[in-house]
């Protein structure tokens, strides 16, 4: 099968993100996003002689990644760690000290309208970067997207990132990629 070569992708717009958080059989994916975002905390290396640097070299040490939607109610309290206490009324979903996120897998599927293709990205070792926050107005004009910001750690590949432009892949898997990210779905010793 012959390779195809993608020269150019423009990220228009976000198709859908999901969440694969540990120990569940399926992620759960919103298709209202606003925006996702990433970056990358660097370190640097210098060789100086005196003042003067002579070499220098920086890499990737940690990613931050951030995405603004309206999530499920699933999403939004194993990301941040909001359960049923048994000491507490069922039904009842608290929130303290001891709350901890569920690590998970985070996809996002991009679309490029110009080209009509579609970009996959990977971040497979996640975990909740922030505590609970949010907003509520009365009269406001829009409903507020929450604003999830995750730490994005190296996975078994020693990895933060991995993305596929679909029509690169030799075969699609679209559908995997969103629905059950692991590294069982990039790894190429699986099938």
């Amino acid at each position: 099968m012959a390779v195809t070569t993608v020269t150019t992708f423009d990220n228009v717009s976000i198709k859908k993100v999901a969440f694969n958080f540990e120990g569940s059989e399926a992620g759960v994916s919103t298709d209202c996003n606003g925006q996702l975002s990433g970056e990358t905390e660097m370190q640097t290396i210098e060789k100086k002689c005196g003042a003067t640097v002579q070499k220098s070299k920086s890499k990737p040490i940690s990613m931050t990644v951030t995405v603004t939607a309206h999530v499920p109610v699933d999403v939004y309290r194993k990301f941040y760690g909001i359960a049923q206490d048994e000491r507490i009324k069922p039904g009842i979903y608290s929130y303290g000290p001891d709350s901890v996120g569920t690590d998970f897998a985070l996809s996002a599927e991009i679309v490029d309208d110009f080209e009509e293709n579609e970009k996959l990205l990977a971040f497979l070792n996640c975990t909740s970067n922030t505590g609970l926050t949010f907003t509520i107005e009365n009269g406001a004009d829009e409903v507020a997207a929450l604003e999830l910001e995750c730490k994005v750690m190296v996975d078994e590949f020693n990895k933060f990132y991995h993305e596929a432009i679909v029509a690169e892949l030799e075969t699609d898997i679209t559908d995997l990629w969103m629905s059950n990210l692991s590294a069982d779905v990039i790894d190429a010793s699986k099938s």
